[in-house]
């Protein structure tokens, strides 16, 4: 016994952990009295922004180890639950210098702040503007990933390449029904490119994603229109030619951002993204960015910023028809043409947001938001009321309170 006691002890002693935490307790309120973002409204929220959080990770070597990241927030399979989720879970390998692995779950590093998105305290913005972040078809993975990294005069570039599967809810709202989360599986893999500098982060990616029903069937990929009956056909059930489909749904995102030190206190962010939907007529197509400006004041570090997302191609014209479909007498079928209508993720929206962040410590930071969203024709991160035409031509002011921590 006391021989394996021996040999145990290099073995523990050569052991590492390392544990860490964080999290946001966020309120935000509107003076709309439908939801914005899933869960903002008049009645005020804590749902939307507030999310617990801890890292263990476990040192083998210097080669080698795992980390394990969890947090508890809002469940993404309904409105209602809390859930307990990790959201990093993997083995990394270094057999150089230059190289990394990992195998295991992982966030897709699509945009500036795509690691680090859950933990508040790494950003001066109360939100991330939903605009950009609220667009990716998935923002985790479990797979492989492979990174590479050189040492030019310019800064130190990195090359990121990943491919993996994800399963997910994609959430839709009806006015005739009420939410839906529908299962999914997307397989991605994706390149992304980031220079860093003493004074700037530049980062460019390419992603493709391939959507599947987790339930083995197929979607639909558009309606015809019957002339008979004067609607679309949106079931096999409906008369008419037959409802079209296909057996995934593939995505091109092709992105790009900076974070730059213009003058000294002085930042200027932005982010640009492109989301081309192939196989449906009825996806989601779209162009997204922001830009912001920061200014670091001792303690403060108040911001500006603008953001826009706008959906392309034929599916904003199919939601328009679909939406303006309406047989006398018929209120089944006319609150099928709005479902329908309003499965179809669509946007038309541009938002302004003037904030700061003041920082209590050097890990922790109380931040405070006013947010002006207007919607155009409709925007899929609004829940339209049930019973009630779809939201379109207004504007949603969101007040926004929150303390991000990190230890």
């Amino acid at each position: 016994m006391s021989t394996g006691l021996l040999l145990a002890a290099p073995v523990a002693q050569a052991l590492e952990l390392a544990t860490s935490g964080f999290g946001t307790v966020g309120y935000a309120i509107s003076d709309q009295s439908y939801r914005y973002q899933r869960f903002i409204d008049d009645t005020g929220t804590f749902k939307r922004d507030t999310v617990i959080g801890g890292q263990l990770e476990l040192k083998f070597s210097p080669e080698l180890s795992a980390t394990v990241q969890a947090i508890v927030a809002p469940s993404v399979r309904n409105d209602t639950d809390w859930s307990l989720t990790p959201s990093w879970a993997f083995l990394s390998w270094r057999p150089g210098n230059d190289w990394l692995l990992r195998v295991g779950k992982q966030r897709v590093s699509m945009f500036l702040n795509s690691e680090n998105r859950d933990v508040g305290q790494t950003y001066d913005f109360a939100r991330l503007p939903m605009e950009m972040y609220g667009i990716s078809p998935t923002v985790d993975f479990t797979g492989l990933s492979v990174s590479h990294s050189w040492l030019p005069d310019l800064g130190e570039l990195t090359l990121d390449v990943f491919g993996g599967q994800a399963a997910i809810a994609a959430r839709t709202h009806s006015r005739d029904y009420g939410t839906l989360f529908t299962p999914v599986r997307t397989g991605i893999v994706g390149s992304v490119l980031t220079l860093r500098t003493d004074d700037a982060t530049w980062r460019v990616g390419l992603h493709h994603t391939v959507t599947r029903l987790k339930s083995g069937e197929d979607f639909d990929s558009d309606y015809p229109y019957v002339d008979l009956g004067g609607y679309f056909q949106v079931s096999k059930q409906m008369f008419g030619p037959g409802v079209p489909t296909t057996a995934a749904i593939a995505n091109d995102v092709i992105t790009f951002g900076g974070d730059v030190e213009v003058a000294p206190t002085w930042r200027v962010v932005g982010e640009l993204a492109r989301n081309i939907q192939h196989r449906t007529n009825r996806g989601q197509s779209t162009f997204g960015g922001y830009v912001a400006v920061l200014h670091k004041m001792d303690r403060f570090t108040p911001y500006v910023s603008f953001a826009k997302l706008r959906s392309t191609g034929v599916s904003v014209g199919l939601v328009a028809k679909l939406d303006a479909s309406v047989v006398p007498g018929q209120d089944d079928l006319n609150a099928s043409q709005r479902a329908v209508a309003d499965s179809i993720p669509t946007y038309d929206q541009e938002s302004v947001a003037l904030g700061s962040s003041y920082a209590l410590s050097s890990h922790s930071k109380l931040k405070a938001e006013w947010l002006n969203t207007r919607v155009g024709k409709r925007s899929a991160m609004v829940d339209s009321p049930l019973g009630s035409d779809v939201v379109r031509h207004q504007r949603i002011n969101v007040l926004t309170v929150n303390y991000s921590f990190a230890f």
